[in-house]
């Protein structure tokens, strides 16, 4: 470009920049959007072959900047929809749980959790190593140096308590059957220090 077109550049258009941020604002709410489409502006105005046809320099940028400002805003909402469409494609939002029913289970889960915490030590690590990593018998007794029968009885009580817990919190599933009212008394007679 000529001398004399950056001049003009630099006289009629660059000196508006901070009207220019100011009117921008109204429109986007991120700085780096706003910066963005002035230089966009600054692009294309500086591209105009022949800057002495431009009646209002000062009215051409604020145009220019100003349908920038709406195209992007356009891009990114058709970017939102798109999104949305992709969901509705892959039935994410029509097949999964409602949220209440996700807090319930996250509510259960972090029940159970506290009930597994409560339990005494032992009886914790066999309850543990047999609900969750799903080890044999023989494997925990091996890793603990119990009997299997010792722990077979810390696995039933572990069960009862983390059972009787959840439904103490309004939590558990199935009501209470008669048949286990005698390993309950059982296992809270077992002592707690294991």
């Amino acid at each position: 470009m000529s001398p004399e077109h950056h001049e003009w550049f630099l006289n009629q258009i660059f000196r508006h920049r901070a009207m220019l941020q100011r009117y921008l604002r109204r429109y986007l709410s991120s700085e780096d959007d706003i910066e963005d489409v002035i230089q966009d502006a600054y692009l294309r105005i500086y591209a105009i072959p022949d800057h002495t046809a431009v009646e209002s320099p000062k009215a051409l940028l604020i145009t220019v900047a100003h349908n920038l400002a709406v195209e992007l805003g356009r891009r990114r909402a058709s970017r939102a929809t798109d999104a949305v469409a992709d969901f509705d494609a892959l039935g994410v939002s029509s097949d999964s749980p409602q949220l209440d029913e996700q807090l319930h289970a996250r509510h259960r889960f972090e029940a159970f959790c506290a009930a597994v915490d409560s339990l005494p030590p032992v009886c914790r690590r066999v309850f543990v190593l047999r609900k969750v990593y799903r080890l044999s018998q023989a494997e925990i007794g091996a890793v603990l140096g119990i009997s299997e029968s010792t722990v077979e009885k810390h696995a039933a009580k572990g069960l009862v308590r983390c059972r009787d817990h959840l439904r103490r919190h309004g939590l558990a599933d199935e009501p209470a059957s008669p048949a286990a009212g005698p390993m309950r008394r059982r296992a809270g007679r077992e002592g707690d220090e294991r």
